[in-house]
């Protein structure tokens, strides 16, 4: 079976210059340049640079000069890539040629409102300007790109006749436009208008090849009108990161066709574009967030979405303790898969939250003291291999960046306890209870202390450990130790559901965070490890690609995310022993 390649398309990212130009607060030359090298790291073929025109019409575009000097534009400019500016006029291809730009692109209205409104001529006018300009660039070896405005409507004179956009065509291809961009500037055209339009062109001698779509999306249309023009044989589309764009002399025209919309669409189809979709939307979210503006990408904002850890599925992983026989009492194996389990779900985006349970009526009896399984009294390198392994577990826990939950499903001795306090929050069921049993053997709780010392207090933690008591539950509740209580394991199901609801509001950065700043409180309070390592958590919620940015937008915004919960969760299970 022959499986049949559909033409790639060649994507013309035109955010630096379109998309950037009806903004009005000024943007600094060093973002522009930014948002420049950011985007030919995607692998986009062409991107449009700016615009060589009077400051007093288009403001944005007042640092044109500096965006072209740039060292780092020009060794972008060495590479396999097409960099065209904008150029209206000859005196505008005299600064493009002086900064050695070697492409341009040449513009002109199909109807005559747009053209006195945009470029301060009729369309004849701009005709002969823009055949000049072409003349001279070519001469000067420089390939020019043309631009059609207005194809389906003028907001001052209303529709465009398709006789119109032929002759407009055919003027800057006579002229040696390499291609003609179709746009439209309005945004109202709809697939049936774009299929009409091109197989008039196409009827009338226009090649296919020579003919390039620049939509935009004021009606929602411009996705429909890329895909409809590409089955009419169109393979070039403009488009802007993010949706930026729309013209300062269309009133109420919005923005160009998002670049992430196409390439989503397009690779959804598999079509080639050449552009790697992920950088792309990264970028999308950076230059909207730094303008300050609303995401203009339906694809894009829904997959950054999909792809921070605060916005995936938020799994919690349940971690069950399955030797319900023998009390679940920790072996060697079991000691070393337990922390290896730890220490990958703290890795993994995808999980939230980690709960620890027992199966059975005990949670934990401690470490396993059966005959041929225990290392005590052994001594020597059986005594350092299981130091190293019940610290290295304990630790991971302390150490994971993710919400750790203990479930004491029943009674707790020894390193039991150092599970359950070595999680950020302990449920229990009413009839639990935490035995620190090593004095009565002849040893002492050596490895859980760090935990237990720190979450109890010198005076009880000291009690505890030299009488061996059995510690209950609601001894441990009125000390704030244990967070909940139910009847049993049915009730503590209920309980546990209950709490994951609620951290559900936090997201997993802001958790990680929030568990930093009471460790360093812990280990460093008053000193000055303190107060650089809030400044550090400072710095870091308050960056534009933080989770801060999207819960601050939707509080804002007037949705739940902001104050409710925007972290749905499922749950999996992973049994540690046999």
């Amino acid at each position: 079976m022959t499986v049949k390649t559909l033409p790639a398309v060649r994507i013309v990212e035109v955010g630096p210059r379109d998309g950037l130009q009806n903004i009005r607060d000024s943007i600094p030359t060093s973002t522009k340049l930014k948002l420049i090298s950011r985007l030919e790291e995607t692998g986009l073929g062409t991107i449009e640079l700016t615009s060589v025109v009077s400051p007093r019409r288009i403001p944005q575009l007042a640092d044109c000069r500096d965006v072209l000097g740039d060292e780092g534009v020009r060794k972008i400019g060495e590479k396999d890539l097409r960099l065209p500016v904008l150029v209206p006029t000859v005196k505008g291809l005299d600064i493009a040629i002086e900064y050695g730009v070697k492409e341009i692109a040449v513009f002109i209205s199909a109807t005559e409102g747009f053209s006195r409104a945009n470029i301060n001529c009729s369309v004849e006018q701009g005709i002969e300007r823009a055949r000049d300009v072409t003349s001279l660039a070519l001469n000067s070896n420089v390939a020019v790109r043309g631009y059609v405005s207005c194809i389906f409507a003028d907001p001052y004179d209303g529709p465009t006749q398709p006789a119109s956009v032929l002759r407009c065509v055919k003027e800057l291809l006579d002229a040696g436009c390499y291609e003609v961009s179709l746009g439209d500037t309005l945004g109202v055209g709809s697939p049936p208008n774009v299929r009409s339009l091109v197989t008039f062109l196409l009827d009338n001698d226009i090649p296919r090849e020579k003919l390039a779509g620049h939509f935009h999306d004021t009606y929602g249309q411009a996705v429909a009108n890329v895909w409809a023009a590409y089955n009419c044989g169109l393979r070039v589309f403009d488009s802007s990161v993010a949706g930026l764009g729309g013209c300062p002399f269309a009133p109420g025209a919005k923005g160009n066709v998002a670049t992430e919309d196409l390439v989503y669409m397009f690779h959804n189809a598999d079509i080639s574009t050449g552009v790697d979709l992920s950088k792309l939307v990264e970028i999308g979210v950076w230059i909207s967030d730094h303008l300050k503006k609303p995401n203009g990408s339906r694809a894009g904002a829904a997959l950054a979405i999909k792809s921070k850890p605060v916005s995936s599925s938020g799994v919690n992983l349940k971690i069950v303790l399955n030797r319900p026989k023998n009390g679940n009492a920790l072996t060697a194996p079991m000691i070393s898969a337990f922390a290896s389990v730890v220490t990958r779900a703290g890795k993994d985006p995808h999980i939230s939250r980690i709960i620890i349970m027992g199966n059975g009526k005990f949670f934990c009896t401690g470490m396993d003291l059966g005959k041929g399984s225990t290392p005590v009294a052994q001594g020597g390198s059986a005594s350092d291999a299981q130091f190293q392994r019940l610290t290295g577990l304990f630790e991971a826990i302390d150490q994971s960046p993710k919400v750790t939950v203990a479930c004491l499903n029943g009674p707790a001795f020894g390193g039991g306890v150092g599970l359950a306090f070595s999680c950020d929050i302990r449920l229990a069921t009413r009839d639990a209870s935490v035995t620190l049993s090593e004095v009565k053997l002849g040893l002492c709780p050596a490895t859980i202390s760090k935990y237990v010392v720190r979450e109890w207090g010198f005076p009880f933690a000291r009690e505890a450990m030299l009488s061996a008591r059995p510690v209950s539950v609601e001894d441990l509740r009125v000390r704030g130790l244990v967070f909940d209580v139910g009847d049993g394991a049915e009730e503590l199901s209920t309980r546990l559901d209950i709490l994951l609801s609620r951290l559900k509001v936090a997201s997993p950065d802001a958790s990680r965070m929030s568990k930093e700043l009471v460790r360093l409180g812990c280990a460093h309070a008053g000193r000055d490890e303190q107060v650089t390592g809030i400044k550090g958590l400072f710095e870091e919620m308050m960056r534009v690609d933080a989770d801060g940015a999207h819960g601050v937008k939707e509080f804002q915004g007037g949705t739940e995310g902001g104050l409710g919960c925007f972290y749905s969760g499922n749950v999996k299970a992973q049994a540690v022993g046999p």
